[in-house]
């Protein structure tokens, strides 16, 4: 799926990572966040590669129980055949990916798990009605046959997952909704595209067991278009993603919001505040909100593949602190 004009893939390779030295996660296979000590500017690494991810596999937008030890994660191996895979992690490795109980037939991409990991939310072609064409996106000034997005919410119980169900038309205005971030509360961000434009993040208050109408977060800029929000539980900061200044030409940067009052604060480009590095789409956060996962084309080598895409953790820890996050 194309999120936005500038950007030319929306599932991205993804990737896992777990040794430590001098502070920084050179590879984090075995952990869920970046513990890089003292160091007061982190860079990127890749998360989980070669575990999770193959050369021959896209992922994109790591979601992890509120242990760390499940990760659900969108994957691809053809590029259109997305699906919500599971990885565990016993022993301090990951498991091989598997296809989840509730995924594997449709186009399921960007979960997102709530923060009490009693059910998850995630986008999908998927159509309402059973035997209906799948939805068709309209986003970009483009419509995209089986592209199209409404998110949908499948809940956990002792015995496993239920069958899920679609999320009431308020939220879904339209068949171009996608990325789902959760509160702690239970309150919805998204993006939508409304009539076949850019991309928008939106915020439905949950009240009384039920989401009321949408409306745009004050950060979004109608000019450039904003996508892919991960939200703190407590909405104390958010993180999203944008092809705004001072994000260089054809290139979306990661941003972060910081609760001002009932509002909030001006975005900080994290390209800017952490390294030249960290920058790209799909954002999420780790359980104890101090890493940041994000994809890009960036590989290994540090080398742009216009042909791949690749997910790396940061720590953000710092970025917290100077704002005065615990």
């Amino acid at each position: 799926m194309k999120k936005h004009i500038l950007i030319n893939a929306c599932m991205l390779l993804g990737l896992l990572s777990g040794f430590k030295a001098n502070g920084i996660a050179k590879n984090a296979n075995d952990i869920t966040h970046q513990d890089t000590g003292v160091l007061k500017h982190p860079d990127a690494v890749l998360f989980c590669p070669g575990v999770i991810s193959t050369t021959a596999v896209s992922s994109a937008a790591p979601t992890f129980t509120p242990d760390g030890r499940s990760v659900y994660i969108g994957q691809s191996q053809k590029g259109n055949d997305i699906s919500i895979m599971v990885s565990h992690l016993a022993d301090g490795k990951w498991s091989t990916p598997t296809v989840a109980d509730f995924s594997g037939k449709y186009r399921d991409l960007e979960p997102v798990l709530a923060p009490d990991g009693k059910y998850l939310v995630f986008a999908s072609n998927r159509p309402a009605t059973p035997g209906v064409t799948e939805l068709e996106g309209n986003y970009n000034g483009k419509k995209f046959p089986g592209g199209g997005g409404n998110l949908w919410m499948v809940k956990r119980t002792k015995n496993g997952w239920e069958i899920p169900e679609v999320l009431p038309v308020v939220i879904n205005s339209n068949s171009s909704v996608f990325s789902p971030a959760i509160t702690g509360d239970g309150s919805l961000y998204f993006m939508r595209s409304d009539s076949g434009k850019a991309f928008h993040i939106f915020r439905s208050q949950m009240q009384n067991g039920k989401f009321k109408q949408p409306v745009p977060a004050s950060f979004t800029d109608p000019k450039y278009g904003d996508f892919d929000p991960a939200v703190s539980p407590n909405e104390s900061f958010i993180i999203f993603c944008s092809p705004r200044p001072p994000a260089p030409p054809h290139t979306a940067d990661l941003f972060i919001v910081f609760r001002n009052g009932k509002g909030w604060s001006e975005p900080i480009d994290l390209r800017q505040s952490i390294s030249e590095n960290v920058y790209g789409v799909e954002a999420r956060l780790s359980p104890d909100c101090k890493t940041l996962y994000f994809s890009n084309q960036r590989n290994a080598s540090g080398v742009k593949d216009p042909n791949g895409s690749y997910t790396w953790m940061v720590d953000i820890s710092g970025v917290l602190k100077e704002h005065g996050m615990k």
